[in-house]
């Protein structure tokens, strides 16, 4: 999980810098990421975090499709990394 949430940082920094195009190219990788987990959610998990985790995913791809560059970096930052460290806490347990 260390790597995805460097991945979620270097991302977020890559789109306040205003590089767009490579933003975008991490922004897809990192949707379809989010999405594997949440369909690799346990019960419990959902139980605790799904709706969280439906309406981060939901509010990350609405920035994406309007190509909201600081949308999606706080995010990605604020929501996302919750999400991140919610799962990685809860597969140690």
């Amino acid at each position: 999980m260390d790597n995805l949430m460097e991945q979620i940082e270097s991302t977020a920094v890559l789109l306040y810098q205003n590089k767009e195009k490579e933003g975008i190219v991490e922004v897809a990788k990192l949707i379809r990421q989010f999405q594997s987990m949440l369909q690799d959610m346990t019960q419990m998990q959902l139980e605790n975090c799904g709706r969280f985790a439906l309406l981060m995913l939901k509010n990350l791809i609405e920035n994406y499709e309007n190509q909201d560059m600081i949308g999606m970096a706080d995010c990605l930052l604020e929501k996302s990394m919750l999400f991140v460290q919610f799962i990685s806490q809860t597969n140690e347990q």
